[in-house]
């Protein structure tokens, strides 16, 4: 049995235990859920919110940091964009005169992509701590600017499928968007006598 295959199985196993423990509501019970059409599951915590008070009082500092880093976002759009554009240019002017480098590791087409443990240049483990360290960063990022904004933050935690693909901090949604308001349903002038019944009813 190949690798892959293996995988394959592993995954599938996965699902149907996801799918056997949410529709018991095993999951429901210790603050999981699922995400999106493959078993994704949203992991939350509480642990740490008081962390965020503490880290969000120099809000000035925050705000100073957020801002410039709008900036640099930007910046580093643009730079990526330049890159990308001259690297498209200088690979067409090679191929217009004949000067295509030999095939090599360095041009392989698994180092192309940048994946680690795919990439022989880029180990898995230190693919794995980039990640952790960048969902760590990231995610609190947005959370401390939550509380630097005065906006609760409900939760924190990670995407998991077999292994964490992503983090995520959950904003208290009404102090974010506003509270919904609730739409007022009008009795048609054409309603039947079942409607107008129902109608009687919510009204009650």
């Amino acid at each position: 049995m190949s690798g892959t295959s293996i995988l394959i199985g592993i995954f599938l196993l996965y699902w149907f235990l996801v799918s056997v423990l949410n529709r018991r509501g095993i999951l429901e019970k210790y603050n999981i859920s699922t995400f999106g059409p493959l078993p994704i599951l949203m992991i939350r915590t509480t642990r740490g919110l008081k962390l965020l008070d503490i880290l969000a009082r120099p809000k000035r500092y925050w705000r100073s940091f957020a801002n410039l880093g709008i900036l640099l976002m930007f910046a580093g759009m643009i730079a990526m964009f330049l890159i990308i554009a001259l690297s498209d240019l200088a690979l067409y002017t090679s191929f217009l005169n004949g000067n295509v480098p030999a095939p090599g590791k360095y041009n392989a087409p698994r180092n192309i992509l940048l994946i680690p443990g795919v990439n022989e240049f880029i180990p898995f483990t230190w693919g794995v701590i980039a990640l952790v360290v960048t969902l760590v960063v990231h995610e609190f990022s947005h959370a401390i600017l939550c509380r630097v904004e005065g906006i609760k933050v409900k939760s924190m935690g990670i995407l998991f499928a077999l292994v964490p693909v992503g983090g995520f901090a959950e904003p208290d949604d009404e102090q974010l968007f506003g509270k919904k308001e609730e739409t007022k349903r009008e009795l048609p002038l054409t309603a039947t006598i079942e409607e107008i019944e129902e109608w009687e009813e919510i009204k009650k």
